[in-house]
């Protein structure tokens, strides 16, 4: 028997027999950027994701961690994928504490899933990521991602409280704990939140949860760059309590009434607020005297669109700009002048998202402008042959010798997430 079939029956008693794909149709269902896994690992119990860890490190196998896959275009292009470690039967709530606003989940649980749970309780989990549908918990927190809410309540670094984590080695360990007043040594959980799945298997979170608003809005009005400039700063620094502050350019294609789009140059901003339903009926008053241009309440799916302005369609480049927030517009304005592209910015958080075709040229002026107003760039998605002519976390990237030691010491094999991290 070859090396690789001896390691295909060993993760086959890991794992069982009805849960290791090796068949070429079955496996091309998980195929990322044209590299098609030898095996795909279906897990069910954390000791067995730790198992498939060891045996693909100890047999030289790549290993590229999986979620619901909804966010496998994300990184570097990927190299030759020896198995694909799928999380998504990892999918029970643990332990919920809703007097303590935490829960416990297992990695492949889905955030839809998660805020079921939760809002029959009153409460949520305050993350609105884009493509957030079949997303995993254990993904999102993987890769760090956010949404418009991150303004007001964080990114999964600032909910993560806990995590356990499967290693190489075939060993589990915990980090941090399931308790908001947990504060003792080092807090070693951030270390994973982010990481790419580059330094061991995220199979369990806890995270702190927030009481659910009573009510919500999101409204939108058209103003030009210069007015949206103004505003968005006036209204950030005044005492409304804006929960999301988003500014689009008309490009984005989020369908509006027909009243705040009559001028193709300007843009569009969206102002969610949250709260008590008397709070959000005297907010909505407030904001339709500060803009007497008209300001309009949209429904939901609208939201869910600002949302998703941050997830890739079709074959484009979705460049991602974190900037000083008072470089935020001037690199939208930046960015809607050029044919053929779209912007989004979170106003609040210094984040900005261009949307195009796919140029190298365009994506490297910038990524420049970023890096001259004291930002940086990442290309979240594009075509594999923009990413291997754009470095996709930058040319330069400080730290890499210590992020470089980190990987060494988690994965000495270097066998995990196949190449699509910095280090």
């Amino acid at each position: 028997m070859s090396a690789v079939g001896e390691a295909l029956r060993e993760l086959e008693t890991v794992v069982g027999t009805d849960h290791l794909i090796t068949a070429t149709q079955g496996v091309s269902a998980y195929a990322v950027e044209g590299q098609q896994p030898l095996a795909v690992a279906q897990p069910g119990l954390e000791a067995e994701v730790a198992g498939v860890l060891r045996v693909a490190a100890e047999r030289n196998l790549t290993m590229l961690l999986r979620g619901g896959g909804k966010h496998l275009y994300y990184g570097a292009p990927c190299g030759p994928i020896g198995v694909v470690v799928s999380l998504a039967r990892l999918n029970e709530v643990v332990e919920y504490d809703a007097d303590d606003l935490t829960i416990t989940v297992q990695a492949g649980m889905t955030l839809g899933a998660l805020q079921r749970v939760v809002e029959a309780h009153g409460q949520m989990l305050p993350l609105d990521p884009p493509g957030p549908e079949d997303a995993t918990i254990g993904g999102l927190v993987a890769m760090g991602l956010a949404g418009p809410l991150r303004m007001t309540y964080g990114s999964p670094r600032d909910l993560v409280l806990g995590l356990r984590v499967a290693l190489t080695t075939g060993e589990v360990i915990k980090v941090g704990g399931r308790t908001v007043k947990n504060v003792a040594g080092y807090d070693l959980a951030k270390l994973f939140v982010g990481s790419l799945g580059t330094l061991g298997a995220i199979t369990q979170i806890t995270l702190r949860l927030v009481p659910a608003p009573e009510d919500r809005a999101l409204f939108a009005v058209a103003l030009s760059p210069a007015r949206a400039r103004e505003a968005t700063a006036a209204l950030l620094g005044s005492r409304l309590e804006i929960a999301t502050c988003d500014v689009v350019t008309c490009r984005a294609g989020i369908p509006m009434p027909a009243s705040l789009t009559n001028n193709p140059e300007d843009v569009i901003v969206f102002l969610g607020v949250m709260g008590a339903r008397e709070a959000v009926v005297r907010q909505n008053r407030e904001l339709q005297a500060a803009f007497p241009e008209g300001i309009a309440r949209v429904d939901d799916e609208v939201w869910a669109r600002v949302r998703d302005v941050a997830y890739p369609t079709g074959d484009g480049c979705l460049l991602r700009l974190n900037l000083p927030i008072a470089k935020t517009m001037d690199l939208m304005e930046l960015i809607a002048a050029r044919p053929g592209w779209s912007a989004a910015a979170r106003a609040g958080d210094g984040i900005v998202y261009a949307v195009g075709p796919p140029d190298v040229d365009v994506l490297t002026a910038f990524r420049s402008a970023a890096e001259q107003s004291g930002g940086h760039a990442v290309l979240e998605a594009g075509p594999v042959e923009v990413k291997r002519a754009f470095p996709v976390w930058g040319a330069t990237i400080a730290n890499t010798d210590l992020m470089g030691e980190l990987k060494r010491s988690f994965d000495p094999a270097r066998g995990l997430s196949c190449g699509r991290f910095v280090a």
